[in-house]
């Protein structure tokens, strides 16, 4: 999955979880801090991503969010399996990816090419 996508599935999954009103977050394994705000509620979403300059906005129905990111114009799918883990697919790239949130870390594993990033609200 694209960098920008999978940061701002991260923030989302991560404010879900954890009903924070986090502004920033950080990829872990770089240190690097993208500044991030907007609404994330159970059934909405509508954050900005800083660094992008773009939207990522959508709602839930029926148990999965519908996510569309305006930067690259991105479809994203995202179900909840079980209290703090989500799978989901990046329509646009064709590629499955889970999301485990513990704590205030999430942990995005792309299932090809099978690697994974963690991201720190």
């Amino acid at each position: 999955m694209i960098e920008d996508r999978e940061r701002a599935i991260a923030y989302i999954t991560g404010r879900i979880c954890t009903h924070s009103n986090a502004r920033l977050i950080r990829d872990v394994e770089t240190g690097q801090l993208i500044m991030m705000s907007g609404e994330v509620t159970e059934d909405r979403v509508h954050v900005y991503d800083l660094q992008t300059r773009g939207y990522v906005a959508g709602s839930r129905t029926a148990g999965r969010w519908n996510l569309f990111h305006t930067s690259d114009n991105a479809t994203i799918v995202l179900i909840q399996t079980e209290p703090g883990r989500f799978a989901g697919l990046d329509q646009s790239s064709g590629q499955w990816f889970t999301v485990m949130v513990t704590g205030r870390i999430s942990l995005v594993r792309d299932f090809v090419p099978g690697r994974s990033r963690r991201y720190s609200l």
